[in-house]
């Protein structure tokens, strides 16, 4: 035996190839054995066991070679080679397991890291934590704070929000040490990518009216007053504040009766048709006695235009009555009468409705419906044959008609389509909603056939907006009846609509669908990216592999019009290597209603990894906030992000600094003027790297909040600051 000579085997272990086996047991030896010393013990007395049990006594060597008990020796013999042999390879094998120290988390390689929480690093075995949190790298450069739970570090920047749109790799270095100070043996990094911002919260929604019972959603409905006789539809006319409605009962009599319900008072005792109330809410035009007679409400007095040929149909064009005869639509000029645009003659032709803003005017001919421009006096067919005229938008700009399959078209006033609601009798609102009643029921829907709401169960006939779109009137059982209805959800905004667009390019562009892609772009989208400045679908390496608004404003209305800044990242292997960014102008066409682009440009490529990077603009018209991916050297802010105007001169402004956000502060920013954002090589980030070129952005003044578009110009939001815990190291 040697050194580690052990005199209880040789007791048990007579025979020679045993005690072999045993020497080389006992001189086995490892740095640090991942077997303990009471494993070895065991192991030795469940030896000795075995052996004492299958070995009593010492017969001769054939004995116990043939006889059964010399078989349970040659048993017992290959049993202890065998478990030699494992505790042999186990002792000779390289450290693993607690001396292989591996690094993993639930973000490496996700794509939409959301930005308010810590990044998380797992270890498989407890570590140091000094020399660990010595040992993190991040790019972008980011003051950090740690924390442990068990073998999990949690990474939390100083801001309380990892940047949006940025991509992260976090590298734990070989100074990393284990538990047992054991160092790694190589660097680990876990890489990953932030989603956007959150987007503003919506505007609030309409608080809906409590229903009057548990199948309708209406309020305050009751009886105005009986038609008299057998008449069960009228003409009626809402006064300008919406108190008083206007109608003709069965006897052809003038009637007037308050919303809230009462007497009803004669305004004309017979023969009345076509009541008008004037935009301005001052006069009541109708005609009587093949006369037009114009009551003016403040005076309380009736002036009389008698009119050659006769009146049909009367309304107003501003402060000017307009009407309709057999042979054409006339309005008052300074000597009489005077023709705006002649009727084609042939056939049966019938003035249906005059436009609200009295530039067009909807007729039938031999049982086809036509829409005649005052102005240019050209007709334009509407639908086919034995098509239904239905109203105006309050505008005029808009008219409804029967459509195909039973549903109602809503058309422009040169005949084309823009959409269809379902088919009933129609009313549409100043708040944008129609009304659609019927025998049966009544429903409320957005014009682009949206939002489509169950009012009511019952007859709901003709039913007529008020201007204050809360309150209409219908027809039922003779009588005319008012009721409230629900406001419909707010519409979505001009630039969420955009931004809806805009995204859905970029989608089909990255998922190499060029054809899909070219559906979103307008004849001058389309030229801008053929002309060869620009790329529709993006191939080779780096590949496109995400894009990202930077910043978005409403810079245009008539026709509305958003401007984007859209990033394009390029990506090799799994790191992104260099971006470009395209600016895009959503327009809304004039034809179809619908939103496309009608211009693009690009910038020049620029190389990642040099610097703090922006990745995003809100704009708005006093104010300019600019978020970075780095945080930064607060003393070289000032006078590194700086706003220019067309003329290439400093905006004057304040600038301050938090948590990766620049705000430029006490802007006046004109509606659609051009401007730069420029940020300096001056800038450096908190490790001291100055961004490695100058960095110019052009934007344009966002235009003041319009009814489709409720929100400021702004797209993006600045992450909302975390308290941070008192102490931060940054990481590079």
């Amino acid at each position: 035996m040697n050194a580690h000579h052990d005199p209880e085997l040789d007791d048990v272990l007579q025979d020679e190839e045993l005690r072999r086996l045993g020497n080389l047991l006992s001189s086995a030896r490892r740095p640090e054995p991942p077997l303990d010393e009471a494993f070895r013990s065991g192991l030795r007395r469940q030896l000795m066991q075995q052996a004492w049990e299958m070995g009593e006594g010492r017969p001769s060597l054939w004995r116990r070679v043939f006889a059964p008990p010399g078989l349970a020796w040659v048993g017992a013999t290959a049993g202890l080679v065998l478990i030699a042999g494992l505790v042999i390879f186990y002792a000779m094998q390289p450290p693993s397991g607690f001396n292989q120290v591996i690094i993993n988390s639930p973000m490496d390689g996700s794509k939409a890291v959301a930005l308010g929480q810590p990044i998380l690093v797992s270890f498989n075995q407890p570590m140091d934590h000094p020399s660990t949190q010595a040992a993190v790298q991040i790019t972008p450069a980011t003051t950090v704070t740690y924390s442990w739970q068990t073998n999990t570090l949690a990474v939390l920047p100083i801001s309380g929000n990892l940047a949006p749109n940025t991509q992260y790799q976090v590298t734990i270095g070989p100074g990393a040490l284990t538990a047992a100070k054991q160092p790694l043996t190589t660097a680990q990094t876990i890489t990953f990518v932030t989603q956007p911002p959150a987007p503003p919260p919506p505007s609030p929604s309409p608080t809906p009216r409590a229903p009057a019972t548990p199948s309708s959603l209406l309020t305050g409905e009751h009886q105005l007053a009986p038609l008299g006789g057998n008449l069960t539809t009228s003409n009626v006319q809402w006064s300008a504040d919406s108190s008083t409605v206007y109608f003709v009962d069965s006897k052809g009599a003038l009637t007037a009766v308050t919303a809230k319900g009462g007497d009803v008072s004669t305004v004309a005792p017979d023969g009345v048709s076509s009541p008008a109330i004037a935009p301005a809410g001052d006069r009541l035009a109708y005609i009587r006695g093949g006369k037009i007679e114009v009551l003016t409400f403040a005076a309380g007095t009736t002036a009389e235009l008698a009119v050659t040929p006769a009146p049909t149909l009367v309304g107003w064009a501003k402060d000017k009555v307009v009407w309709a005869a057999a042979d054409g639509v006339y309005t008052q000029g300074p000597s009489g009468p005077a023709k705006l645009a002649p009727l084609p003659t042939g056939g049966v032709v019938s003035i249906l409705s005059i436009a609200p803003d009295g530039t067009h005017t909807a007729y039938s001919q031999d049982q086809n419906l036509f829409l005649l421009d005052l102005s240019s006096g050209k007709s334009a067919q509407l639908g086919k044959a034995n098509a239904v005229f239905y109203g105006w938008s309050p505008d005029g700009t808009q008219l409804m008609y029967a459509g195909d399959g039973g549903t109602i078209a809503i058309a422009d006033t040169q005949g084309n389509s823009v959409g269809t609601v379902p088919g009933a009798e129609a009313s549409w609102s100043s708040q944008d909603a129609i009304l659609l009643g019927s025998e049966t029921d009544l429903y409320q829907v957005r014009p682009d056939g949206s939002a489509l709401t169950k009012l009511a169960n019952g007859t709901y006939r003709l039913p007529v907006w008020a201007p204050n779109g809360a309150a209409f009137v219908f027809f039922r059982g003779g009588a005319v009846w008012t009721a409230s209805a629900p406001g419909l959800p707010p519409l979505p905004s001009l630039l969420d609509q955009a931004t809806a667009v805009v995204n859905s390019f970029m989608q089909a562009r990255q998922k190499n669908l060029p054809d899909l892609a070219a559906t979103f772009l307008d004849s001058n989208g389309k030229q801008a990216y053929a002309s060869g400045g620009l790329n529709l679908v993006i191939n080779g390496d780096p590949f496109f592999s995400r894009s990202y608004i930077l910043t978005a404003a409403v810079t245009g209305t008539q026709p509305d019009a958003a401007t984007f800044v859209v990033r394009v990242v390029l990506t090799h292997g799994k790191l992104d290597v260099a971006d470009f960014e395209e600016t895009l102008t959503v327009i809304r066409d004039a034809t179809t209603r619908q939103l496309v682009i009608d211009q693009a440009t690009a910038g020049v490529h620029r190389n990642l990894g040099k610097g703090a990077e922006v990745v995003g603009v809100v704009v708005a018209t006093d104010s300019i906030q600019v978020t970075f991916d780095s945080d930064l050297d607060p003393g070289t802010v000032a006078g590194a992000v700086v706003v220019m105007d067309d003329k290439g001169k400093q905006v004057d402004a304040t600038t301050t600094y938090a948590n990766r956000t620049v705000s430029i502060t006490g802007l006046d920013l004109k509606p659609q003027a051009q401007y730069r954002l420029v940020v300096l090589t001056t800038l450096r980030d908190v490790l001291g790297h100055n961004i490695a070129a100058e960095y110019d952005l052009e934007l344009v003044g966002p235009v003041a909040k319009n009814k489709t578009d409720h929100k400021s110009g702004a797209v993006t939001v600045s992450p909302v600051p975390v308290s941070p815990s008192p102490s931060s190291t940054p990481s590079s």
